[in-house]
């Protein structure tokens, strides 16, 4: 079985790497589709301007701490009359947008 279909992911994204430990399972996941859609004017963007990972979970299984790494993209739209000239692409409904700040959800 393939790993990214036990992991239930969709199109799209896809097991950049994984790296296991006696306590620590890391599993990095790495989007591959060509653009996103600039979520102010909705026009697909093209042009990667930066990269960061996110933390999406980090819960026990087996006896080990697994922690799911996100590469996110952040692109830049290139719509003249846009204002939002930066942003991070979305996966959602697979991963959700937080709605709170990170530091009210570990409190």
């Amino acid at each position: 079985m393939e790993l990214s279909s036990l992991l239930a992911l969709p199109d799209g994204l896809e097991v950049a790497g994984i790296a296991a430990t006696d306590k620590l399972l890391t599993v990095r996941l790495a989007s591959r589709a060509s653009s996103s859609i600039c979520p102010l004017c909705a026009h697909a963007a093209t042009h990667v301007r930066s990269y960061y990972s996110r933390l999406v979970a980090d819960v026990p299984c087996a006896g080990r701490h697994v922690q799911l790494i996100l590469r996110v993209r952040k692109f830049r739209c290139d719509t003249v009359s846009c204002p939002r000239k930066i942003f991070a692409e979305r996966l959602g409904p697979f991963i959700e947008a937080l709605s709170l700040p990170i530091s009210k959800l570990f409190r």
